[in-house]
């Protein structure tokens, strides 16, 4: 199971790992680039491709650079020099809609680059194991101890380093922490251990917002402990209210590009848009100035509440937010739409979802997608019910790791 092998890494990997072979097996290499030449540790046997780690770099990659953390697994491409991580997921994206749509040719955009690789993350969830507090070890529950991370917006980093001067071993078991990238300040939520008692909480939370200046407000349980519970952050000129829980692009530049994207690619001029999977309407608030009504459906309550609230707040009486598994939901809306936006989880869309959406017809889909790899799965059932491709831009969201943002747009034939 452990043998060690010497392999001539030729390409990259839909997940960031690089691609050789061993006799007759294809070789998955974790922390190998195209163009090394490495000794790699087997770790995993199967009938048509093995997989392993880097052990020893017996030739170099000239993208190759020295890490800024270690041990870093939340960061599996920080010893890429960034360009290349651009170049390597363009690849990835190219890849993988040749696998699923090999008789297609599909325009292809080059991938927006991220303009800061570091410093950019507004969000994090931290794990705690005694008095130690940092991410889990990849593939494992092992806590690594995290004295810094250059990864998160400033205000996130002075919080990770208040929280860890002061004494909370026994009393929590996880940490989310938020960033507003626009305002500069953060929030934080505390997941307790069984035996933490709130008067004790309070203590620890006291005491980490007087000695943090940039944090505005902890948590537990969805309500404050000290502070405010919520967030505020600008994007595309709409200001949202952001609980903890919501999810939010963790990337604030990019997701302005995103929003842009969308944009251009819809050219709306009125009709009806409905947003699935909406969040807190990253996407239905600011496109609804351009649509005569916007339909956004999302499972999440908070996140419906956060929306409702942010459109009250921004004057914006055009969008109606409907709690609602998007599968179950969107199959009883009225029709027309005149497009329709997919930004699914990780996992992708719902079957059901899909179905329901083609049952609707609308003229224009843009589906987005963190997942390569379920591109052709939920792209697949569109094509063939008469929905073209007619661009695909990648978006690089996620620098230092090998996640890629796709936005894809479709149009119908009909």
């Amino acid at each position: 199971m452990y043998d060690t092998i010497e392999v001539d890494i030729e390409g990259i990997a839909q997940g960031g790992d690089g691609v050789g072979r061993h006799g007759e097996l294809v070789v998955f290499v974790s922390g190998a680039l195209p163009g090394e030449r490495v000794r790699a540790t087997i770790t995993e046997r199967h009938a048509r491709f093995l997989r392993a780690t880097v052990c020893d770099i017996l030739r170099a990659a000239p993208e190759r650079v020295e890490p800024q953390i270690k041990p870093g697994d939340h960061v599996p491409w920080q010893h890429i020099a960034y360009p290349a991580q651009v170049r390597y997921k363009g690849i990835i994206v190219a890849d993988q809609l040749r696998k699923f749509f090999p008789d297609i040719t599909i325009p292809i955009q080059p991938v927006i680059a991220a303009p800061h690789p570091w410093g950019y993350r507004n969000s994090a969830r931290l794990h705690v194991d005694g008095a130690t507090l940092g991410y889990h070890a990849a593939g494992t529950k092992t806590v690594v101890d995290l004295a810094d991370d250059p990864l998160l917006l400033p205000a996130l980093r002075d919080a990770l380093i208040s929280l860890r001067r002061l004494s909370f071993a026994g009393l929590i078991k996880e940490v989310t922490l938020r960033a507003s990238a626009t305002y500069g300040y953060a929030a934080a939520h505390l997941s307790p251990t069984p035996d933490a008692e709130r008067h004790t909480l309070s203590r620890l939370a006291t005491a980490w917002k007087a000695s943090t200046p940039m944090l505005a407000g902890i948590t537990l349980e969805e309500k404050p402990l000290v502070g405010t519970p919520f967030l505020y952050d600008e994007l595309d000129g709409v200001i949202f209210r952001l609980s903890l829980g919501s999810f939010f692009q963790i990337n604030h530049t990019q997701a302005e590009r995103m929003v842009a994207v969308v944009r251009d690619a819809l050219a709306p001029h009125g009709g009806r848009l409905l947003d699935a999977y909406s969040g807190v309407g990253s996407f239905a608030l600011p496109l609804a100035r351009c649509y005569d009504e916007v339909i956004a459906v999302e499972a999440y309550q908070p996140a419906v509440e956060d929306g409702r609230q942010s459109a009250i707040d921004n004057q914006i009486t055009n969008v109606q937010f409907i709690n609602g598994a998007a599968e179950r939901t969107v199959v009883h809306l009225s029709g027309p739409f005149h497009a329709v936006i997919l930004d699914p989880p990780r996992r992708g869309c719902h079957p059901a979802l899909i179905e329901a959406i083609i049952a609707h017809a609308p003229p224009q889909i843009v589906y987005i997608s963190c997942h390569p790899g379920l591109i052709g799965r939920d792209l697949a059932p569109l094509l063939a019910a008469g929905y073209q491709i007619t661009f695909v831009q990648p978006i690089d969201l996620f620098p230092q790791t090998p996640h890629i943002e796709t936005i894809i747009h479709l149009r119908s034939r009909v």
